[in-house]
């Protein structure tokens, strides 16, 4: 792998962050695990910080926006593992997914460099956290949901209503991402700078996907907001605009999000 890297990776031209807000739209869940759950209280509570609030994991962010433009590309493998697995996933350095996500370490047939993305855990705006305490609001809300006897139309009678612990909607977190740049087989980071413009368009897949459990019930819509870009060449403003996802193009990233990307990164 080090001597594949070597052979390919021309230079390390700098960091790209990522940052701006995450609204919550509809109930978000991001569960905790079968091992935060206590006799007599919520069936499913959601993740939390040491101090009780709930947070967002960056990986649920990662791993959600991987799913959904592995499905973009077409790079969905049948076996069910995630696109790098096999090593005849890894052999066109060029590959969007496995630049920005990364593929298994040992695979030694992949010469696209280290993982290009990293996504912070996002934790709740303080300023909507402390309007909420004020008013005398809880952090997170429980919504109860029962299962329907398909023949009567009505709550089964021998199956308890269970409880789902949601980040309510309004709720605002701070989203910060962070992205490598390379210069790759002498391009000059040309690539890397097209796969940040459609990393970006991934958070627009979010937006018309779900983000954490139960989305098909109507959980985890959300948006990405006031979002600015951070670059070895300047700072951009990309603001909302991350809705072009609805025209996502395999071939090439949205011109808008592109010229942004070189604003803020260089190059052309």
């Amino acid at each position: 792998m080090a001597e594949t890297m070597e052979r390919t990776v021309d230079a390390f031209l700098g960091l790209a962050r990522l940052s701006g807000t995450i609204r919550v739209i509809t109930g978000l869940h991001i569960g905790a695990g079968k091992d935060a759950v206590e006799i007599g209280g919520i069936d499913a509570p959601v993740v939390k910080t040491p101090a009780g609030d709930p947070y967002i994991p960056g990986s649920s962010i990662k791993g959600r926006m991987r799913f959904l433009m592995e499905w973009a590309f077409g790079t969905v493998r049948h076996d069910g593992h995630a696109w790098g697995w096999k090593e005849e996933d890894c052999r066109d350095a060029a590959d969007p997914v496995l630049r920005i996500f990364g593929t298994n370490a040992k695979r030694e047939a992949w010469g696209g460099g280290p993982t290009r993305l990293l996504v912070r855990d996002a934790h709740l705006k303080p300023d909507w956290r402390q309007a909420q305490l004020e008013a005398g609001r809880e952090l997170t809300e429980v919504k109860t949901e029962v299962v329907i006897d398909r023949i009567a139309g009505k709550a089964l009678d021998n199956v308890g209503p269970r409880q789902f612990e949601r980040v309510p909607p309004g709720a605002e977190f701070g989203f910060d991402a962070v992205f490598r740049l390379y210069s790759v087989a002498g391009d000059g980071g040309r690539r890397d700078r097209e796969c940040l413009a459609w990393a970006i368009q991934g958070l627009g897949l979010i937006e018309q996907d779900a983000l954490g459990g139960h989305g098909s019930r109507g959980y985890g819509r959300v948006s990405f907001g006031s979002l600015t870009l951070e670059g070895p060449a300047g700072t951009v403003t990309i603001g909302d605009n991350t809705r072009t996802a609805a025209r996502f193009d395999k071939a090439r990233p949205d011109e808008e999000i592109l010229k942004a990307v070189r604003q803020a990164c260089g190059g052309e």
